[in-house]
């Protein structure tokens, strides 16, 4: 019988369960290279997902892109609206101005049309007569009545005499006095007239609330 320490080649032999153990890590290994080389032909190793997140990523901005272009269309209709009824706008506001200073200028004229015959020597028209007999115009075109001269009598320099068509006496006025209410009693007197078949040499409608004719 040989002892334990005299045979320098004796080497104990290895259990089965050892054995065993080892050949299953082998195994593992062997399995895990192979899911490895799976995954990898299946594009999924780090440089597979990087390629898929750049892919994703490219799709992100193209839609982000198309949605920048839509949203600029988008604000383009918008701002050529708001440009066209601005115009539109602008436009009538202009008409409405022009209509009402045109409005102002026929209630308001300032130069006649008609024959002013000053019998002062130097014929010097003040504006002052001027506005005054333009606006008598006015006055009596609303009442269907037109004015055919107007004359200034001699050193009478608040006095007018104002002749119509159609009619033979004239009307003293008073530039003191509005031109609407001395229309206005001329156009009475008138009636009064036609109404008493009265043929007068002229009516004085210089005073408020008092005519009287000769």
């Amino acid at each position: 019988m040989k002892q334990w320490g005299g045979d320098l080649n004796y080497r104990p032999e290895k259990k089965a369960s050892q054995k065993k153990k080892g050949s299953r890590f082998a195994e593992s290994q062997k399995t895990e290279v192979k899911k490895g080389e799976r995954d990898y032909r299946v594009g999924k190793t780090i440089a597979g997902a990087t390629d898929n997140a750049r892919k994703r990523n490219l799709e992100h901005i193209a839609v982000r892109k198309k949605q920048q272009r839509k949203n600029a269309i988008i604000i383009l209709l918008v701002l050529a609206s708001i440009a066209g009824l601005s115009i539109l706008i602008g436009r009538y506001i202009n008409e409405k101005i022009a209509e009402h200073e045109a409005q102002i200028i026929a209630s308001n004229p300032t130069e006649p049309t008609v024959a002013i015959v000053d019998e002062n020597a130097g014929n010097n028209i003040s504006k002052r007569v001027k506005v005054f007999v333009a606006r008598l115009e006015a006055d009596a075109t609303e009442k269907n009545m037109k004015v055919d001269h107007v004359t200034l009598p001699f050193q009478k320099a608040r006095e007018v005499l104002v002749f119509f068509q159609g009619r033979k006496e004239y009307y003293k006025m008073s530039i003191e006095r509005g031109s609407t209410v001395q229309v206005e009693d001329a156009e009475r007197m008138m009636r009064y007239l036609d109404g008493k078949a009265l043929a007068p040499e002229y009516v004085d409608v210089r005073i408020e609330g008092k005519a009287y004719y000769k």
